[in-house]
């Protein structure tokens, strides 16, 4: 499919949806990673690029299966296009949040209403998928487990960066949920499974549900400051020895006092002639430098 033949397709969904923009799609690239279908750049989108960014496998995939990706693109781009807030940092929240569990909802609302079956199965093949049909629960089972490979990584290493596959891939797992009429139930057993049942999400859950996008932005800025804390104190326990610092002390960290503790404890470390964390290690002790990882 050529950029000609997805502008038209864009065309369409525009007058679908009634998408009062004269956004074109401006360049196709075939450079996601193996395991991403497709995704979008928001720096670009900020810069009036609308740029689909695709798998370079996507030509072998079957016809349907690539409109179903193309769908669930082209919703970020309304997503963007329709964005209440203008200011940077809530605009990322808002992509990064409700705009995957959009994505996901409606592509999935799109393609059931599509079969011409007279009811839905959870266990019949009828979802396009790359090379053949899948089920409504092997699309469940498979986003479970990529969610988990996320948030399993995440607490043995550590690493921001998968915090952010984890909650991504959380959003759409939430989005797919959401078209189920048992759909709280499902989330709290997700969440049981996905070793993450926490408050937070359950009020993220229901602020996307009732599109309360304020209380998204609240609860997307309470979920990453938890996670930066959690990364935080995790880098203060392998960094600083426990003569220098004690369980007990890492409990009273806070995002807002952990400088003051950075100082104190090189401080001790001087003292009783400890080596002090390499440069590399204080970067390692950066929120700012962790939030980055969180929101792109």
């Amino acid at each position: 499919m050529n950029l000609t033949q997805i502008n038209l397709l864009w065309e369409e969904y525009k007058a679908k949806y009634d998408i009062d923009s004269d956004a074109k799609i401006t360049a196709v690239r075939y450079d996601t990673d193996k395991y991403v279908e497709g995704c979008f750049n928001l720096l670009e989108l900020m810069d009036g690029q609308y740029i689909l960014h695709l798998n370079p496998n996507v030509h072998l995939y079957s016809e349907s299966y690539v409109k179903f990706i193309l769908f669930h693109e082209f919703t970020h781009f309304y997503d963007f296009i329709k964005c209440p807030y203008t200011e940077k940092l809530p605009i990322i929240m808002w992509m990064n949040a409700y705009s995957e569990y959009h994505a996901c909802r409606v592509t999935l609302a799109r393609f059931i209403e599509s079969l011409t079956l007279t009811a839905v199965h959870m266990d019949k093949a009828q979802l396009p998928g790359p090379y053949r049909e899948i089920s409504i629960r092997h699309l469940l089972i498979e986003s479970v487990y990529r969610t988990k490979f996320y948030f399993d990584a995440f607490f043995k290493e550590y690493h921001l960066s998968d915090f952010a596959g984890g909650f991504r891939n959380l959003m759409y797992l939430f989005g797919y949920l959401s078209l189920f009429q048992n759909d709280d139930k499902m989330v709290d057993e997700t969440l049981t499974a996905l070793h993450i049942n926490d408050e937070l999400f359950h009020t993220m859950y229901q602020a996307l549900k009732d599109m309360d996008f304020d209380k998204v932005i609240e609860m997307y800025q309470a979920i990453t400051d938890k996670a930066t804390l959690t990364y935080l104190k995790a880098m203060f326990r392998r960094y600083y020895p426990p003569q220098i610092l004690s369980d007990e002390e890492i409990d009273g960290i806070t995002l807002d006092n952990y400088r003051d503790h950075v100082k104190r404890l090189d401080q001790k470390m001087r003292e009783l002639h400890v080596f002090s964390p390499t440069k590399e290690q204080e970067q390692m002790l950066s929120a700012e430098a962790a939030l980055a990882q969180l929101y792109f």
